[in-house]
């Protein structure tokens, strides 16, 4: 009985620093922050745009095969404050649907050939070892309407892309948003470290009809941001 006793006292004081180590290594970790030079005030604003005269910049494609495509990506994102997310757009020009080879349009716009996301971005890394910067993009479900309307794709948040062009502790102007697929339907980057340290799964889909779909954003290029001050990435 007493051998019993000591044995189960000691697995529980090794389950209990497990969990004690556990908790501190997710309390432990810290949120990456954007800084602007104390100097500086807020809001910062960043922007950028990839186009090529009229040739597709941009797909938003699923594991099947459906897709839209775009003629140019406009970015916007706005710092209100020392933090690692705000408010941004994404506004795609050209948008097409294949298929039917029509204009399409979300919902929220009026211009056929637009789709806008609105939402707030999310600075975050892929990594638990902190190397894999990326932006964590949110927005409400958006309803994109092709052929008049008798096409209508749901694309559901949240799309996790590459942040490049940034380094922790190194002021910068400009930093590049990457999007690639791989595979087919599958965003290059598919988990990003949330505020409890741990790995999280964050998946773009997307309803073409035919019920909800895993769905990734491929760029042709890399789109560069400007940003109306200098800022600083810490990770």
């Amino acid at each position: 009985m007493t051998r019993m006793k000591t044995l189960c006292m000691a697995l529980f004081a090794v389950f209990a620093l497990g969990a004690a180590f556990t908790a501190t290594s997710a309390l432990a970790f810290e949120l990456p922050d954007v800084h602007t030079l104390s100097d500086v005030g807020y809001p910062v604003t960043g922007e950028g745009t990839l186009e090529n005269g009229g040739a597709i910049v941009s797909e938003l494609e699923t594991e099947i095969g459906e897709k839209l495509t775009a003629t140019s990506v406009n970015a916007k994102a706005t710092l209100t404050t020392l933090s690692s997310l705000g408010p941004g757009t994404l506004k795609f020009n050209g948008v097409t649907e294949p298929k039917s080879k029509t204009l399409c349009k979300s919902t929220n716009v009026t211009t056929k050939g637009e789709v806008l996301f609105t939402g707030e971005y999310h600075v975050v890394v892929a990594d638990t070892a902190l190397t894999k910067p990326a932006i964590l993009i949110l927005f409400p479900e958006l309803t994109v309407e092709c052929n008049e309307g008798k096409l209508k794709i749901k694309v559901k948040a949240p799309a996790l892309i590459k942040l490049e062009g940034v380094k922790s502790g190194t002021d910068v102007e400009k930093y590049g948003l990457v999007a690639n697929c791989t595979p087919k339907g599958k965003q290059e980057l598919k988990e990003y470290v949330n505020d409890s340290g741990v790995l999280t799964k964050g998946a773009l889909t997307a309803n073409f009809g035919l019920g909800a779909e895993a769905a990734c954003e491929r760029a042709t290029k890399e789109l560069v941001i400007t940003s109306s001050a200098m800022v600083d990435f810490l990770f």
